[in-house]
C-alpha cells in the first residue's frame, strides 16, 4: 500500500549530496525545470514568509504551488495549491508516480527518503498544475538541501542562528555558508535581518555567482510598522500574523514577492498585498486557541526561535503566564529550557511528553538531569495541563505552549479534536 511505503521511508536516513535528487527528477522528466519559483531558506521564518508570499500570489490572481514543512495535522498541508492541502487522490497518485520511478532505480540507488519521496511529489504536482509561482522552503539547510535544484527565480534567507548544528556546523558563518548555498546566478536574493558577520559570508558567496543581492535595512526597511523601498511603502498594523518579528517576516515576503513580480513581467500592487496581509495564517506560530484564559500555541524549536518567545512572553507584562514545554531530547532542548529559566523567573514552566513517530520526547527523569531545578515541574499528560487552564476562570492567567514544531503539531490536533469535560 502506497502509504505504508511512505511511512516506511521516514525511518531511511538522509543522504548528504544533492546526486540521488537530480537522478530521481531526471528519471520523472525534470519537472522542476520549467517553474518560476522563489526559493527560501532561513533559521526561523521560513514558513510565515512562504504563507505571506502565497497569499499576495493569491490575491493578484495567481495560481500558487507551497511546499513546506513539518506539516501540522495532515502530509498533505506540505504540498499546497492556492493555499489549500492538497487533496488526498492527487496527493497519493504523485506518490505513486514516485514510487514507481523508485522501482526503476532501487537497484543503483536503494530506497527513496522521505523528503527526497515528498520534495519529488512537489515537483511532480506544481508541473503538472501548471503554477503560475512555486514557494519552495527547504529543510534543513540549503546547500545539501533535496528541494536545491533547478534555478529559481528569487531565492531568499529570512534569518540565520544557531540551529542543526550537528548538520550545518557549528558557527553561524558555517550555518550561513549552508543557508546561501541556495544563491545562483542571475537571480534575485533577498535577505532578512542578519549580523554583519553573516552578510559578509553571504556577498562572499554571491560575488562568486554575480546575483543582485536586496538586504533588509539596505535596499528595504521595516520603519514605523511598514515596509519602505524606493518606490512603496505598505503599512504592517493590520498583519493578521501575531507576534513584532512578523512584522520583519512581512518586510522580506514583501520585497521577494515585488522581486518575483518584475522578474516575471508584473507588476504589484500595494492595495492587493495590504488586503493578503489582513487574512494571512501560519498554523502553530503564535496561534492563539483560546481567548480568555488565554492559550496561545508558538513552535519556537530552536534558540533564535526561544528568543522571540521571550520578547513577546515579556511584552505582556503584568499577566500570570504558565509555559508548558515539550521537544525532541536533544542537546538543543536542554539550552532552550536553561534560557527559558533564565529569562522567565516569574514563570512556571511545565514540562511535559508527547508522542513524536521520530524519536523520543523529552520525559520525567530529564527534569534534575537537564537542570536539576525544582522550579521546572513536570506531568505527564499535556492535555490535563491544557485543559486545566481551558476551563480555569482566572482571566488574568495565560498558558504559552511551546517547543518542538513535532510536538505543536500534536497538540493542535489534539485541541481540534478534543471534547471538552463537563463542568
Amino acid at each position: 500500500m502506497i502509504q505504508e511505503w511512505l511511512k516506511k521511508s521516514e525511518s531511511i536516513p538522509r543522504k548528504h549530496g544533492l546526486y540521488r535528487m537530480k537522478a530521481i527528477l531526471e528519471a520523472l522528466g525534470n519537472p522542476e525545470r520549467g517553474l518560476k519559483s522563489i526559493h527560501i531558506a532561513g533559521t526561523n521564518g521560513k514558513g510565515s514568509t512562504a504563507a505571506m508570499v502565497t497569499a499576495f500570489a493569491k490575491a493578484h490572481g495567481l495560481r500558487v504551488g507551497t511546499f513546506t514543512s513539518p506539516h501540522m495535522d495532515s502530509i498533505r498541508e506540505r504540498i499546497q495549491l492556492d493555499g489549500v492541502p492538497l487533496e488526498e487522490e492527487p496527493f497519493w497518485q504523485a506518490a505513486l508516480v514516485v514510487r514507481k520511478v523508485e522501482i526503476r532505480l532501487f537497484e543503483e540507488w536503494g530506497p527513496f527518503n522521505y523528503f527526497e519521496i515528498l520534495t519529488a511529489m512537489m515537483f511532480v504536482v506544481f508541473q503538472q498544475e501548471a503554477v503560475d509561482l512555486a514557494i519552495i522552503e527547504v529543510g534543513i539547510g540549503g546547500l545539501l538541501d533535496n528541494t536545491n535544484v533547478g534555478h529559481p527565480i528569487v531565492s531568499v534567507i529570512t534569518t540565520i542562528g544557531l540551529g542543526h548544528q550537528d548538520l550545518l556546523g557549528s558557527t553561524l558563518e558555517e550555518i550561513t555558508a549552508q543557508k546561501a548555498g541556495i544563491i545562483k546566478s542571475g537571480q534575485q536574493v533577498v535577505v532578512g535581518p542578519v549580523t554583519r558577520e553573516c552578510m559578509d559570508v553571504i556577498h562572499s558567496i554571491a560575488s562568486k555567482q554575480g546575483p543582485t543581492v536586496q538586504v533588509f535595512g539596505e535596499s528595504f526597511s521595516l520603519i514605523e510598522d511598514s515596509y519602505q523601498d524606493e518606490a512603496f511603502t505598505i503599512p504592517l498594523k493590520q498583519l493578521a500574523l501575531q507576534g513584532a518579528f512578523q512584522k520583519e517576516n512581512a518586510t522580506v515576503a514583501i520585497r521577494a514577492f515585488r522581486a518575483w513580480m518584475e522578474a516575471t513581467g508584473r507588476s504589484m500592487r500595494t492595495k492587493l498585498v495590504e488586503s493578503a496581509l489582513r487574512v494571512v495564517s501560519w498554523p502553530g506560530r503564535m496561534e492563539v486557541l483560546q481567548d480568555t484564559p488565554l492559550i496561545i500555541i508558538d513552535g519556537a524549536h530552536n534558540l533564535p526561535a526561544i528568543e522571540r518567545l521571550i520578547q513577546n512572553m515579556t511584552d505582556r507584562i503584568g499577566k500570570k503566564q504558565t509555559l508548558l514545554f515539550s521537544a525532541l531530547t536533544r542537546k538543543d532542548s536542554q539550552q532552550m529550557l536553561a534560557r527559558l529559566q533564565e529569562s522567565l523567573p516569574d514563570v512556571n514552566i511545565i514540562l511535559t511528553s508527547f508522542h513524536p513517530s521520530r524519536g523520543m520526547s523529552i520525559a520525567r527523569a530529564d527534569v534534575e538531569m537537564v537542570l536539576g531545578s525544582s522550579k521546572i515541574s513536570y506531568e505527564e499528560s499535556f492535555e490535563d495541563v491544557i485543559e486545566r487552564f481551558a476551563r480555569s476562570t482566572d482571566h488574568k492567567s495565560e498558558l504559552w505552549v511551546t517547543g518542538s514544531l513535532y510536538f505543536i503539531a500534536e497538540v493542535r490536533h489534539w485541541w481540534n479534536n478534543r471534547k471538552p469535560k463537563e463542568e
